[in-house]
């Protein structure tokens, strides 16, 4: 268990030569040294100390003063092995010298180990550990536990220092993600992660902390904190939004820190599109309220999955009930977190593979009550068939590598409209999910309105991709409303609105040829002359000028959406489209990669949890708060969000391939 000493006050053990099994190192300054193992006594026949030669594996010498270096020489200048290494590293005749070992490099290794793998400080002192790293070279000087996590805290310092540095250089916004987790301890730590794209338009996304938060967590706590977190890494001031979960302690904190940021003039349009509702959470309040209406159903798979997976014989006989029904899958059978309704669909969708299976064992085995009945399957069958564009939609947001923005919109409206055809169905049960499930839609996104206009954010981005413009949002609001003049309204609506947002990036931007002509027209209102005077009296003068600035002030915008769309069915890098379209469209493009970065989930928080599941578990739980911080944040920053370990999965298994059963 680690110590819970203060960083500050942990003490290096630089000086370990000190130590009395490093002592004879110093004493072996000869370069032949490198080319030998050194073998204790307890590893020799004769109980003496030896050198052993790392190429033919053979030879030993004494590795005593006494006794000195010159037959260990005399061996590489015969040795074979030795030879056929020079020839291969490349220098024929040459002497070839292995690597300079460096402590410094030694211990940056050991630090990363720790990080990337989850190890504890005191792994550098097991002494297996210890022995492995003497025998690849002798001239290790093994570290101590408080050395190790001096070092690991030393990296962290060192990357966050570039990382503030590379968060200062963004030249555009910074979008938010924030989530809370609990540890096995019952301690609060918040995740605050940043999206935003770097110079070379690339979609960046860096865990900035993992803290400890005192309960309780209201939202004038988590507001305190946060707005120290940002003030800490220099961006308070070039936030764009920030996507949340639905908790009303959240709902508070966001509220707080727009009051703040728009107090400082930091947010844009007021902060209409600061608050984002995280996506995913949305979609599984909407499901589970969906198969409330089939939950009998549900824990009848649940309990048959359970009783099948309970023993291996009960394995062996469902394996035989699938042979005996003919069926060629060998697919996992899967047993779901209930709290999780992706797993859910999983089991859902596997279990009716076997349906002709489930009914065989029912047969063979009378224990086995929980089996449904026909019209319980087609039931199930036609759940599933409505849930399948949900667990697709859920998958795509929810990716490690998260999509841009504009495939927001397209999805959310495939959902409604499929909603909308359900609460048509002849189907009871059909019908009263969907209608359950649409209230739920309605209440999060279809009625959105107020401040927090994130329906509205997400529209403009899908005007941003040049295959849809503001076709493709006409569209959709016209099966949205069923009405051409409602949706013409709504689109009106939109366009205005991102015209405003584009004049907070650009409020004086015109094409080139513009200012020639104001300038032109201003010479000659200042003219002096006698018909000048005359044509003040002309009540058409300034309708004629309005008309002619009108015509000629086309904005960024107003070129862009006037250019040709691009093929829909085209794979686009949306983002490379931008980067290279940044000359032409200007600010507009700037307006682009900060609408373009906003998350849909909470996803990259979320993934970063389990990060600090294996390193915060009930075995090891004396971690000081800023020691997991250091060791969770520098993880993500050096390997991101790639897991070296077993990553926790969404059930469990029952594997019908009999080859691989025994995996």
């Amino acid at each position: 268990m680690e110590s819970n000493t203060d960083a500050s006050e942990v003490q290096v053990d630089t000086n370990v030569d000190d130590a009395p099994e490093s002592q004879h190192f110093s004493k072996r300054r000869s370069k032949v040294w490198i080319h030998f193992l050194s073998l204790n006594s307890t590893e020799t026949k004769d109980g003496k100390e030896r050198a052993l030669c790392k190429y033919c594996k053979t030879s030993s010498f004494i590795s005593n003063s006494s006794y000195g270096t010159s037959n260990m020489q005399k061996h590489l200048e015969k040795c074979k092995h030795y030879s056929a290494y020079k020839k291969s590293s490349g220098v024929d005749g040459e002497e070839v010298e292995d690597n300079v070992y460096d402590q410094k490099v030694y211990r940056e290794l050991v630090a990363t180990a720790i990080i990337k793998h989850g190890y504890a400080f005191s792994w550098v002192e097991h002494e297996g550990n210890r022995r492995i790293h003497a025998y690849l070279n002798n001239q290790v000087r093994t570290i101590c536990r408080n050395t190790a996590k001096a070092d690991c805290l030393k990296l962290h310092k060192s990357l966050k220092n570039k990382l503030k540095e590379t968060l200062h250089n963004v030249s555009g916004r910074i979008s938010l993600t924030c989530d809370m987790w609990t540890s096995c301890q019952t301690e609060g730590y918040l995740c605050l992660t940043a999206h935003y794209i770097d110079a070379n338009w690339k979609l960046s996304s860096r865990v900035l902390n993992f803290c400890h938060i005192d309960s309780p967590h209201t939202g004038s706590t988590m507001y305190t904190v946060l707005l120290d977190l940002l003030q800490d890494w220099g961006i308070d001031y070039k936030i764009f939004s920030i996507t949340l979960d639905n908790a009303s302690s959240n709902d508070k904190m966001q509220d707080y820190l727009k009051d703040t940021f728009n107090a400082r003039g930091a947010l844009l349009c007021g902060g209409a599109y600061f608050h984002v509702r995280c996506a995913a959470h949305v979609l599984n309040l909407i499901v589970k309220d969906g198969l409330k209406v089939i939950e009998h159903i549900v824990v009848k798979i649940r309990d048959c999955v359970k009783y099948i997976k309970w023993s291996e014989s009960r394995k062996n006989a469902f394996r035989q009930s699938v042979k005996l029904a003919k069926i060629q899958e060998t697919k996992a059978l899967w047993l779901d977190v209930p709290t999780r309704w992706n797993s859910t669909y999983m089991m859902l969708d596997r279990a009716i593979l076997y349906r002709e299976a489930f009914k065989q064992m029912a047969v063979v085995d009378s224990s086995f009550r929980h089996c449904p009945n026909t019209e319980e399957w087609e039931m199930l069958e036609k759940i599933r068939d409505i849930l399948e564009p949900f667990y697709d939609i859920t998958m795509m947001f929810s990716g490690s590598d998260y999509p841009t923005a504009n495939l927001y919109f397209g999805n959310v409206w495939r959902i409604l409209m499929l909603l909308r055809e359900l609460t048509k169905s002849n189907e009871a049960v059909l019908k009263k999910a969907a209608i359950e499930m649409k209230k739920k839609f309605d209440k999060y996104w279809f009625n959105s309105s107020g401040e927090d206009d994130y329906s509205m954010l997400f529209a403009f981005a899908v005007i941003l991709d040049p295959r849809y413009k503001l076709s493709f949002l006409k569209y959709c609001y016209e099966s949205i409303f069923e009405d051409e003049i409602e949706a013409t309204l709504k689109i009106s609506d939109v366009r205005f609105k991102l015209g405003m947002l584009f004049k907070e990036y650009a409020p004086e931007t015109r094409v080139p040829y513009e200012t020639s002509l104001t300038s032109g027209s201003n010479s000659n209102t200042m003219s002096t002359s006698s018909s000048d005077h005359k044509r003040k009296f002309d009540i058409f003068a300034d309708y004629d000028k309005r008309e002619a600035t009108s015509s000629c002030a086309k904005t960024q915008l107003d070129i862009y959406l006037d250019d040709p769309k691009m093929d829909r069915k085209v794979e686009l890098d949306i983002l490379n489209f931008w980067k290279e379209n940044e000359h032409r469209y200007g600010e507009l493009s700037r307006l682009a990669r900060d609408i373009l970065t906003v998350p849909l989930t909470t996803v990259a928080s979320e993934s970063t949890f389990s990060i600090g599941g294996r390193i915060l578990n009930k075995w090891r739980s004396s971690y000081i708060p800023e020691n997991v911080e250091a060791l969770i944040t520098t993880r993500s920053w050096l390997f991101g969000y790639e897991s070296t370990e077993d990553e926790e999965f969404v059930g469990s298994f029952v594997d019908l391939n009999e080859k691989k059963s025994n995996r």
